[in-house]
């Protein structure tokens, strides 16, 4: 009985890791931010900033999970912002691609 339990267990853990999407990042880390503005076109952003990393995930049919996750991601890199780009491939496939973003800072 307790190895069936078992077995359960590491089933249902199992299934719960490949249904989250992991976040590849590539680039800079700073410190934690408290929020991070999220953008569809670089041009909606009206500071000057500079693209500290590039993000990828797998694209899912829940674009407000997939928005929340990419800003989670960001404010935990240090970036101000993130830049939705594009999605890439088809069926299955499909990878969500965006910016990580610092506002620059005006030194007096």
């Amino acid at each position: 009985m307790k190895t069936l339990k078992l077995y359960h267990i590491i089933i249902t853990f199992s299934l719960f890791l490949v249904a989250c999407s992991p976040i590849t990042y590539i680039g800079d880390t700073y410190p934690a931010t408290p929020k991070a503005d999220v953008y569809y076109d670089a041009k909606d952003v009206k500071q000057d900033y500079k693209v500290i990393g590039h993000l990828s995930m797998e694209f899912t049919n829940n674009p407000d999970w997939i928005k929340s996750k990419l800003a989670e991601k960001a404010k935990s890199l240090g970036a101000d912002g993130v830049i939705i780009l594009q999605t890439t491939g088809h069926d299955e496939k499909e990878t969500v691609k965006a910016d990580a973003i610092k506002y620059n800072t005006k030194s007096n």
